[in-house]
């Protein structure tokens, strides 16, 4: 039996022990492997967060491309509408004029009161007071009346910027003064047509929409209003 144990004792090849030192090697080894993918993620990362820079970025531009085109369009839409707006304001305005004008008679001064209606009338509405200006200050002088107004309301029902042309629905609030009678407010409500004459809008045609309302004051029934197609060439009483 020991000759057995001898034969398998020098079968045995000799083989080199492990090295302490390798057993380190290796765990540097370990070591530099797992900072080499850290380093490897960290630059993996960092194009990442460049290439989100680049994507923000290139949407911020988009963005300013966006707000400029689009606020250049809000501007050339204002610059482009504000023709239109003064027309609009202007047109308004010239018609609660002329309304306040036709519906104004200071008995002082009866021509005066005339002219100042006149000066709001262009067209057909000009030519027929300036044809019936004697015959309106007879009649103005003989109901001695006088007539003060206010606008109580009023609206643009069309506007024509391009032809200059514009109609205005007022309503009023005409006060007469009759002598030896109370004061008497009566609501007027016109049509207003409105032309630009020159650099001025003035009223070429006037129609009652209704018949005066009697709203204060006054004795009997309100008077009547000028005709719709024929308005009167120049205010009068109860008109």
């Amino acid at each position: 039996m020991s000759a057995d144990l001898k034969k398998q004792l020098d079968s045995i090849e000799p083989q080199e022990s492990p090295d302490p030192a390798d057993g380190v090697d290796q765990s540097d080894v370990v070591t530099a492997a797992t900072a080499e993918t850290r380093e490897d993620a960290a630059g993996r990362t960092g194009i990442v967060r460049a290439f989100a820079l680049i994507i923000s970025a290139a949407a911020l531009v988009v963005a300013l491309v966006a707000a400029v085109w689009f606020g250049a369009g809000w501007v050339r839409s204002a610059v482009s509408d504000a023709p239109r707006g003064d027309a609009r304001d202007s047109a308004l305005d010239a018609a609660r004029q002329a309304a306040i004008n036709m519906t104004s008679m200071n008995l002082d001064d009866v021509p005066g009161s005339l002219a100042l209606a006149r000066s709001s009338m262009t067209g057909a509405l000009l030519d027929s007071a300036d044809k019936n200006k004697d015959q309106a200050e007879t009649l103005a002088k003989q109901a001695n009346v006088g007539m003060k107004s206010k606008v109580l309301g009023s609206a643009l029902t069309t506007l024509n910027s391009e032809k200059d042309k514009a109609t205005a629905l007022v309503v009023l609030q005409v006060t007469e003064l009759g002598k030896d009678k109370p004061p008497a407010d009566y609501r007027y409500t016109w049509n207003v047509d409105v032309t630009k004459a020159g650099d001025v809008w003035k009223a070429e045609q006037i129609s009652s929409l209704s018949q005066p309302v009697l709203l204060s004051g006054g004795q009997g029934q309100p008077p009547q209003a000028p005709p719709a197609d024929q308005p009167p060439a120049a205010p009068k009483p109860g008109s």
